[in-house]
């Protein structure tokens, strides 16, 4: 244990009591059923939080068992981004079906270039170097749709569950350190790489303990407005603008569903309604 500075240990201990009792809580609340992908992913954190504390941190089998959990967590960010734009777009379902290809095709366009990087530079030595490769365009894109889902809900006064704010605030500020930490972690020196892992460190166990105090079953049934409360006059405005947006998104989603023929058909009986009024 003697590998990580002090105040890491004291952090890393502080993490794991954290994990282990937002994960208990949320398993007999029952709200892991309504969350699966945070829950699964508090689940890999708190597994990964142990590593160090049965392999030596400067071994390469600690650095092997980093490499895959860290990738596994990473997979796991992209479903919660998702698990989230479904929970504070649910009765949008246009908006929410548009929002959800829109992710998975940017963090597609996001990660060719990574892979097409590998063909020009040099490779890198170490397994840690490839998952930095993938890793940057990944949490770099998913940074961005973080904040759109927060500038969403600022704007608009969408009513949302209290747990879903919960859930999303607390997961945009780890969010943002964590992408920090990994974007600038490799580029300074030594002294500062310590100073940013127990920034990093100290604001997981913030967002830990806020969901953990937060979080709980009644905070489903309490619907709450986060945006647009400096202009409260235009708030129905808005609210029919953005239903009419997903209404026109849904309708073209059905067209593009439904098979020509039936299109024919459609039109061809709206045409004889016409004729006979």
């Amino acid at each position: 244990m003697y590998q990580l500075p002090l105040e890491q240990w004291l952090l890393v201990w502080i993490q794991i009591a954290a994990l282990f009792m937002l994960c208990a809580k949320l398993w007999r609340s029952g709200l892991r059923k309504i969350y699966p992908f945070f829950f699964s992913y508090l689940a890999l954190e708190f597994l990964q939080t142990l590593i160090p504390l049965f392999l030596p941190v400067n071994g390469k089998l600690y650095m092997d068992g980093y490499v895959v959990s860290q990738g596994l967590i990473v997979c796991s960010y992209i479903f919660v981004i998702l698990e989230l734009y479904s929970v504070v777009l649910r009765n949008l379902a246009g908006i929410a079906n548009l929002s959800r290809r829109s992710i998975k095709i940017f963090l597609v366009v996001a990660t060719l270039p990574s892979l097409l990087l590998l063909r020009i530079e040099k490779m890198p030595d170490k397994l840690t170097g490839y998952l930095f490769i993938f890793e940057r365009p990944i949490m770099s894109s998913l940074l961005l749709f973080v904040v759109l889902i927060a500038a969403f809900l600022v704007y608009y006064p969408v009513p949302i569950g209290r747990n879903v704010v919960i859930y999303l605030t607390g997961y945009g500020a780890y969010f943002i350190a964590e992408s920090a930490s990994i974007l600038f972690l490799n580029n300074l020196g030594r002294v500062y790489n310590r100073w940013l892992s127990d920034a990093t460190m100290g604001i997981s166990v913030i967002c830990l303990l806020f969901w953990l105090f937060g979080l709980n079953a009644g905070g489903e049934e309490k619907s709450v407005v986060v945006g647009y409360r400096w202009n409260p006059a235009d708030e129905q405005r808005l609210l029919r603008q953005l239903e009419a947006i997903n209404a026109s998104l849904l309708r073209s989603r059905e067209t593009l569903n439904t098979p020509e023929k039936d299109r024919s058909n459609a039109n061809r009986t709206e045409t004889m309604e016409q004729k006979a009024r």
